[in-house]
């Protein structure tokens, strides 16, 4: 999880760096249908990050030795599963699937 915020932050600037470069002449920077551009662009990267965060998080946090288990489980297939490790890798790191 450490990192996380700053692929999104780095990904955040990107695309409003994008966002701004892509503007019609006219558009000042600071307008708010621009600005609006930007924050639907980043809404479903920014919702997804937060809710895996936090879904990681808790089920770190859990004591259960069940639910330890599971995860236990579920991180060792997962490490054995190649495409689908880097595939997570990539969109850790904010890159395309």
């Amino acid at each position: 999880l450490a990192g996380q915020g700053l692929n999104v932050g780095l990904a955040d600037a990107a695309e409003l760096a994008r966002v701004i470069h892509e503007r019609e002449f006219w558009r000042e920077v600071g307008d708010v249908k621009l600005l609006r551009r930007y924050e639907r662009a980043r809404q479903a990267d920014v919702a997804a990050m937060g809710w895996l965060t936090d879904g990681l998080f808790g089920l770190f946090g859990q004591s259960d030795s069940r639910v330890q288990a599971l995860r236990n489980w579920g991180m060792t297939g997962v490490d054995r599963l190649g495409p689908l490790k880097h595939w997570l890798a990539r969109k850790a790191m904010g890159q395309a699937t």
